[in-house]
């Protein structure tokens, strides 16, 4: 079964600016040596996709260093393979796209030339790992124009996230699509990963611009939904939504939960796949103390660090204690610092003594290269 996957890379920039400032969405990075582009791109590339583009519009420098042509993910062919499809803007104002059916705009000649059958939509905002295959069986099985990846998640009241909610018949058809703030109680969430035939796609992008419509779900699919047959494929697995600085926080501190890491790193059919570097051991002092954290290569530690993910390259002075935090690459801590929910860019050296904590719903940042 054929298929092109199409990655929106900086869809939602703006829900973490923290991360976001030089940097896209998919090359944030997680889990002490991942990027969040390495979930959707793996699950991809595990559903046999040979042909996958990356939309990028700003701020991708880091992204192209991090997935390169794709060696990494196997996918460095002379057909198909990998290809970052850098934004097209418009000729009348140099204006870049604002949401994925101008995005989609912009690569319409990719997809016409394309010989796939399917086309799969993903966004880089979602934790999760699952089998992309079978999605794609039912969906060519269903006869539906469209199929939408969903998860049952039961929401606080006191949820302030924007969920795209939706509402499904029996027989598995979405009936509506909503986005609501505060909802509570079980629903039906999109992950905003989309399986549609290519000539489909094709013809309702095509069809947009004919009508100068600016959003595809709110524009297109929503007044549509009596007509257009969309369908949903439920994830019944671990999934988590980075839509600002507290849900990464979340995510990253989840997985120290051994189950999360089994479910999301541990499945051979469906690996995670990321850039591969080669670093030293990590060098544990004397007096070093680590409890329940991911330490990556490359670290030197010599206090204590508990509760907390640290990334390549990371150097924990003498007496420190580090405590539920995230500490990204080559961040470096003084002698006497007590670090308590903080996050910190890459590069951030923390002279002696200094004592920063933030809470679990704010946790402290601290922006690349900064000295504190």
């Amino acid at each position: 079964m054929s298929a092109i996957g199409i990655i929106f890379s900086n869809i939602h920039d703006h829900t973490v600016p923290e991360l976001t400032r030089g940097r896209t969405m998919a090359s944030i990075p997680f889990g002490g040596r991942y990027r969040l582009i390495d979930f959707v791109l793996s699950t991809m590339v595990n559903a046999g996709l040979e042909t996958i583009g990356v939309i990028t519009k700003t701020n991708y420098q880091s992204l192209m260093n991090h997935i390169g042509r794709g060696k990494d993910w196997d996918l460095d062919r002379k057909t198909g393979g990998l290809m970052v499809l850098p934004p097209f803007g418009h000729a009348d104002n140099n204006a870049l796209y604002t949401n994925r059916l101008e995005a989609l705009k912009g690569v319409l000649g990719i997809l016409r030339k394309s010989s796939e059958q399917y086309v799969v939509m993903a966004d880089c905002d979602i934790l999760a790992n699952f089998d992309l295959a079978a999605a794609l069986r039912q969906h060519a099985q269903s006869g539906a124009d469209l199929t939408v990846i969903y998860k049952k998640a039961f929401l606080e009241n006191e949820s302030k996230r924007m969920n795209k909610i939706l509402k499904m018949d029996a027989a598995g058809r979405v009936q509506d699509i909503a986005v609501y703030q505060g909802t509570q109680g079980e629903v039906n969430l999109s992950m905003d990963i989309w399986i549609v035939g290519r000539e489909y796609l094709l013809g309702i992008v095509e069809d947009a611009i004919a009508h100068g419509y600016s959003s595809l779900t709110k524009d297109v699919l929503a007044p549509n939904l009596d007509t257009i047959n969309i369908q949903g494929f439920e994830h019944t697995g671990y999934y988590c939504c980075i839509d600002s600085m507290e849900s990464y926080m979340e995510g990253n501190m989840e997985l120290l939960d051994r189950s999360v890491r089994k479910e999301l790193f541990d499945n051979e059919d469906w690996p995670i796949f990321t850039k591969v570097k080669d670093s030293s051991p990590t060098k544990y002092g004397s007096e070093a103390s680590v409890k329940n954290s991911m330490v990556a290569d490359g670290c030197v530690i010599e206090g204590t660090v508990e509760n907390s993910v640290l990334f390549r390259g990371v150097k924990i002075g003498r007496n420190t204690v580090v405590r539920n935090s995230v500490l990204m690459q080559d961040a470096v801590t003084g002698d006497n610092v007590s670090l308590n929910y903080v996050v910190t860019d890459k590069r951030v050296v923390i002279k002696d003594g200094r004592t920063l904590s933030g809470y679990a719903t704010h946790p402290f940042f601290i922006n690349k290269d900064s000295l504190i």
